[in-house]
């Protein structure tokens, strides 16, 4: 706490970068944490203020990171509309080019959402962002497979959904829940799992499968710790504590992103 009050009186940019991490992870774990009193009221209670006084200091990375980080933190609640308005915000920016870190997730979750869109519209547009994705995660698959793998599994898992070749695209989705599993990304597995039941749920008239893969999802971003996103997948599919097989922290855990 006094460390990040001293980054706010000393370094406001990076605190204000803090912040907006901090508020993604609250909305992950379903918390208020409060994040905005480091500053003492110099700066409202909202990521608002934020972005207002990045658009006034011309400061386009603070502008670009906000918007990531509604992005993601749309993406993770399953308000996929919300989601493409703040990455076509994001994208509109000169400096959404320059790579950073957090470029890797976008570029991750915009293909995911691209493959989505495709099969909700046909739209070749979104189509070609899913396959740009598949392009740029192999790449850096190549320097970390660690990181990517799962990844990988993953997009190519919702292109075979794209092109309805079922089987394909099972064998994918579990071998990114493999991976992920292998490598303890947890939360990268439960995304796996949520995805291939939505697939299943579409494609398939015994709902069962899909409802398991959801309870799968539930267990897993549990462990995470990510309990806002479980209680929203929880509502969506009513979920009930029956359903749910009891959880215990893992010893390893993913990233936030």
């Amino acid at each position: 706490t006094l460390d990040l009050k001293m980054m706010a009186k000393y370094n406001r940019h990076c605190a204000k970068l803090v912040v907006l991490d901090m508020l993604m992870i609250d909305e992950l774990r379903g918390v208020d944490s409060k994040p905005f009193y480091i500053f003492k009221d110099s700066i409202g209670n909202d990521d608002k203020d934020i972005m207002n006084n990045a658009q006034m200091n011309h400061d386009y990375y603070l502008l670009v990171y906000s918007y990531q980080r509604r992005f993601i933190s749309a993406f993770w609640a399953g308000d996929y509309d919300s989601a493409e308005i703040y990455c076509r915000s994001m994208l509109s920016l000169p400096s959404a080019k320059a790579p950073t870190l957090q470029s890797i997730y976008t570029t991750f979750y915009r293909g995911l959402l691209g493959f989505l869109r495709h099969r909700e519209s046909q739209s070749e547009e979104q189509y070609g962002i899913g396959l740009d994705s598949i392009v740029k995660i192999e790449f850096w698959w190549q320097f970390s497979p660690t990181n990517f793998e799962s990844k990988l599994f993953l997009l190519k898992a919702e292109n075979e959904a794209s092109l309805l070749n079922v089987d394909k695209a099972r064998s994918l989705y579990e071998a990114s829940i493999k991976s992920a599993s292998d490598n303890g990304r947890i939360h990268e597995k439960g995304l796996a799992y949520e995805f291939m039941g939505n697939f299943l749920s579409s494609v398939s008239n015994d709902p069962s499968g899909a409802r398991e893969c959801m309870k799968l999802a539930h267990s897993c971003y549990l462990q995470w710790g990510a309990f806002g996103k479980a209680a929203i997948l929880s509502m969506k599919h009513e979920l009930n504590e029956a359903d749910v097989p009891n959880t215990y922290p893992s010893l390893k855990h993913g990233r936030h992103e």
